[in-house]
């Protein structure tokens, strides 16, 4: 594994974890976006944009018909823009984000 792809896989493994464990569990509606860029700045990345999908992948701007989450983000560790998708589940008028995937656009 070379270096590039190690520190990938370290901080892609890293945002996973943090959303895999229980990370922006149960948030009401008006705060999961917060909490998605919350989480990943914590992490030490820079977000660039959140898109949301809805259940068909198109772009949607009401949360309540959002199904995804993509992010795109960048970091000092990794080169290139990190992309990672999350899934959004409502469950009692609270959402759950899932990690869902990642992927790196290299520069």
């Amino acid at each position: 594994m070379s270096e590039l792809d190690r520190r990938v896989y370290e901080l892609h493994s890293k945002v996973m974890n943090e959303f895999m464990g229980g990370k922006c569990y149960d948030v009401d509606e008006s705060l999961v976006i917060d909490c998605i860029r919350d989480a990943l700045t914590s992490i030490g990345l820079s977000i660039n944009d959140v898109t949301l999908f809805d259940l068909d992948g198109n772009v949607t701007n009401n949360i309540s018909n959002a199904k995804y989450v993509r992010v795109t983000t960048t970091s000092n560790y990794v080169s290139g823009e990190q992309i990672f998708t999350f899934a959004l589940i409502k469950l009692r008028n609270k959402y759950r984000v899932l990690y869902l995937q990642s992927a790196v656009k290299e520069s």
